[in-house]
């Protein structure tokens, strides 16, 4: 719930929590007043008759779900990175809204207190995810890819400073400030792990730089600075495995020396990460470490937008909203357990 001087009003979380089927269509559930939702993934569609209405996702800082706006004001069109003050009821279409006013954070800083921490997801303790990355860069003996990631990604001197606040993506996994970096450090924490599991020859150094480089482009790929988690232009032309190529290009350059072979095998993981062309990558995995680390990226991934999903699940059923990163809703076996 959010506080403010006219008394405490609703947000996603509240509203995905008291969701069930004896609720349906009706407006206002929670406690009878309207809620603030952070609008993000807004996009304009036509009805059936021909008249306009917009999808989107709303979120707050805990919890995310699909929404549709049927009204809004005349002047004022719904838009990523706003917060509506709406009406909003509950079917098993999903969350509808009636938007009454459109704010942007800084016009309700004086209403609500501390309101980016009540509506931007943000990864939980990014300074220790610091530290435990410099922990893994001090650990790669490879003078070249020991040099490229202090020069890329190291908490002291790199110069990707977005690394520590992209998101992963737009929507499914990791959709949160610092989510670049928790999603990248898992794979890289994971990948060896599996690679010492399995017993394979491999090239630990490789795999870790690899890893925690794969989706580097998504720094330029995603804005994340105005909050809205939406893509930019570079990242709808280009795209982040392009992207994350040209960026680790001049930074080679600046390395100086970098060994062709490396630079290679490095580009192969980068480019290959997604397993499958038609899931965006150039190349399939050739080479063991782009094998693994394609496998750890996905399996990360899947994890955490199923874990995403478990709070969607409204009162009195077993199964989220639907995933269009898992391809199928989850089902909680024991969904009255959830807020454990």
């Amino acid at each position: 719930m959010i506080q403010t001087e006219k008394g405490e009003f609703p947000t996603v979380s509240d509203v995905i929590e008291k969701a069930s089927e004896k609720l349906y269509n009706i407006e206002n559930f929670v406690n009878g007043k309207p809620g603030f939702f952070f609008l993000t993934n807004v996009i304009s569609k036509t009805k059936r008759n021909g008249g306009k209405y917009f999808s989107c996702i709303i979120k707050d800082k805990d919890s995310s779900y699909s929404a549709n706006i049927w009204e809004w004001p005349e002047k004022e069109i719904p838009a990523s990175g706003k917060i509506a003050y709406s009406d909003y009821s509950y079917n098993n279409y999903g969350i509808s809204l009636k938007i009454k006013k459109i704010f942007s954070l800084v016009e309700l800083r004086s209403h609500i207190e501390n309101v980016e921490k009540a509506f931007i997801p943000v990864t939980d303790d990014i300074e220790q995810l610091k530290t435990n990355l410099k922990e893994l860069i001090g650990s790669v003996k490879d003078p070249y890819l020991k040099a490229l990631l202090n020069e890329t990604i190291s908490p002291e001197s790199g110069s990707m400073e977005g690394f520590f606040s992209a998101p992963a993506a737009t929507r499914n996994h990791h959709v949160r400030i610092g989510g670049l970096l928790e999603h990248s450090l898992r794979v890289a924490q994971l990948s060896l792990k599996t690679a010492n599991l399995l017993n394979c020859a491999f090239n630990r150094d490789l795999l870790i730089a690899g890893a925690l480089l794969h989706d580097i482009g998504k720094i330029f790929t995603y804005e994340y600075e105005n909050y809205t988690f939406e893509f930019t232009n570079e990242g709808m032309l280009e795209e982040h495995i392009v992207l994350g190529i040209k960026m680790l290009t001049k930074a080679i350059e600046k390395v100086g020396d970098f060994p062709a072979k490396l630079e290679q095998d490095l580009f192969h993981i980068v480019a290959s990460h997604h397993g499958l062309k038609e899931w965006g990558s150039p190349v399939v995995p050739k080479t063991i470490e782009a094998i693994i680390i394609h496998n750890c990226d996905r399996l990360e991934a899947q994890v955490d937008a199923f874990m995403g999903l478990v709070g969607s699940v409204a009162e009195g059923s077993n199964w989220s909203d639907y995933s269009g990163m898992l391809g199928t809703k989850i089902f909680i076996p024991e969904i009255e357990g959830k807020s454990d």
